[in-house]
């Protein structure tokens, strides 16, 4: 399992930085954009984790004006939950399930509106509960983006439905689940604004058939071109299909 954790982390390294110097060679594309996040996680059962993960964005301009973006995500975890890799819920350190994602953005197809697709994989690198699922998985997405410059208002809301394929070891949890965006992000005065439900969903369990309902409020303030922070956190509301109580979590950005 080490080996093969390795392996993946030099092989998404290696295409971070062929994608990174790809994007670098055009130079009409947007910035690549590297969030450092740390999340605080306190879960219905009292047990807590602590989160670190860096994510990066890079973008390419496309002909015609659409805009094609890999991502990739490298969560980080030190908990005290119980599963099958932590049977004492002890306090312990490892990796979660690491994903990458391609996603499209169209152009404008009418005044101030655009639409997006992505396609998600996840990886199985943070082996069994609570760390990771032990699926293999995929998720595509649909979402539509529309502003309202004059009042400093976007409107992003996007749906996101992942499905498991491939188990890497018996009895591991089928996957079938609905995330709900419904983004909606306010610009401020001196670079500030606030964002309703970007960073954790509204999600239904289709294998349980129940729901989870946060409130998910981020602070963004945007320093320089170069520099931008966040903090906030999200409250479960509706924890029918519990994830978790509350989440208090802040990024830093940097563009380059």
């Amino acid at each position: 399992m080490i080996r093969t954790v390795e392996r993946f982390g030099a092989f998404i390294l290696g295409l971070a930085c062929l994608v990174a110097c790809a994007d670098a060679a055009a130079q009409d594309s947007p910035p690549v954009r590297f969030d450092n996040w740390l999340y605080f996680q306190r879960n219905t059962d009292d047990s807590e984790r602590w989160q670190y993960r860096p994510r990066f964005y890079i973008p390419f301009a496309l002909a015609g004006g659409g805009t094609f973006t890999q991502r990739i995500d490298l969560p980080m975890y030190y908990l005290n939950k119980v599963g099958s890799d932590n049977p004492n819920g002890d306090w312990k350190a490892g990796i979660g399930d690491w994903f990458i994602e391609e996603s499209y953005l169209s152009p404008e197809v009418a005044r101030n509106v655009k639409w997006s697709t992505s396609l998600r994989l996840v990886f199985p690198t943070g082996g069994a509960s609570p760390f990771g699922s032990r699926q293999y998985q995929w998720a595509p997405s649909l979402g539509v983006v529309y502003g309202v410059p004059e009042h400093k208002l976007t409107f992003n809301p996007l749906l996101r439905y992942f499905m498991s394929y491939h188990a890497t070891a018996d009895g591991a949890g089928r996957v079938r689940r609905l995330d709900i965006y419904p983004t909606i992000t306010r610009g401020l005065a001196e670079g500030w604004s606030v964002s309703l439900w970007s960073e954790n969903a509204i999600d239904y369990n289709e294998v349980t058939k129940k729901w989870f309902v946060p409130l998910d409020v981020l602070l963004i303030k945007r320093v320089s071109k170069d520099l931008e922070f966040g903090f906030g956190g999200a409250y479960g509301m509706q924890r029918d299909d519990p994830q978790f109580l509350y989440i208090i979590n802040g990024r830093v950005t940097l563009y380059f």
